[in-house]
């Protein structure tokens, strides 16, 4: 039972790097960083500089519907990172009954399981050719977020409606598309 719980653990804990380097990956930013960390004082020093120039260069380098998505994104996968760290609070807590602990997993996996569906939805609506996507998958609706200069055409959001339904299993009356320019 341990073995198993261990195991769904990391599939969740995989998954869940999966889904990050993915959006890392999705951003295009790569950063080189020569020398050595030596603790890990110095290591959040060096995180916490290298999160205030990308911010920097993000508000910078882009327009104001760029820099809308990205702090949209950031601040989803924020909000995403804070429930999967109290979920595993709960999951590692010794205090924790075994009922509680499989509740907390099955939250995580449900968190992950979502990211994974909005990744796919965004990258899948990009490879159709929508420069900028947002999807966000709440209980009862999914919201699509498009940059777009122009209004949709029928076949566009009839595009988007499809593949969300597909992604998410949500049928169409559930799905909201907003345009953002």
């Amino acid at each position: 039972m341990i073995i198993l719980h261990k195991k769904r653990i990391l599939a969740c804990i995989l998954g869940t790097m999966l889904v990050i380097a993915g959006i890392l990956n999705y951003n295009d930013k790569s950063l080189e960083v020569s020398g050595d960390i030596l603790d890990n004082e110095a290591e959040s020093t060096f995180v916490t500089n290298m999160k205030e120039n990308i911010e920097t260069i993000d508000v910078d380098s882009s327009n104001l519907s760029d820099s809308y998505f990205v702090s949209a994104r950031r601040e989803k996968n924020d909000t995403y990172d804070k429930q999967v760290k109290y979920q595993e609070e709960i999951l590692y807590n010794e205090k924790s009954s075994e009922t509680i602990k499989t509740a907390a997993l099955n939250r995580i996996n449900t968190i992950v399981d979502k990211m994974s569906k909005e990744m796919a939805i965004e990258k899948l609506l990009e490879a159709k050719g929508f420069s900028e996507v947002l999807a966000i998958i709440n209980d009862d609706n999914v919201n699509v977020i498009v940059k777009t200069m122009e209004e949709l055409s029928i076949s566009q959001v009839a595009q988007i409606q499809s593949i969300v339904m597909r992604e998410a299993n949500v049928k169409a009356d559930s799905i909201h598309v907003i345009t953002k320019n």
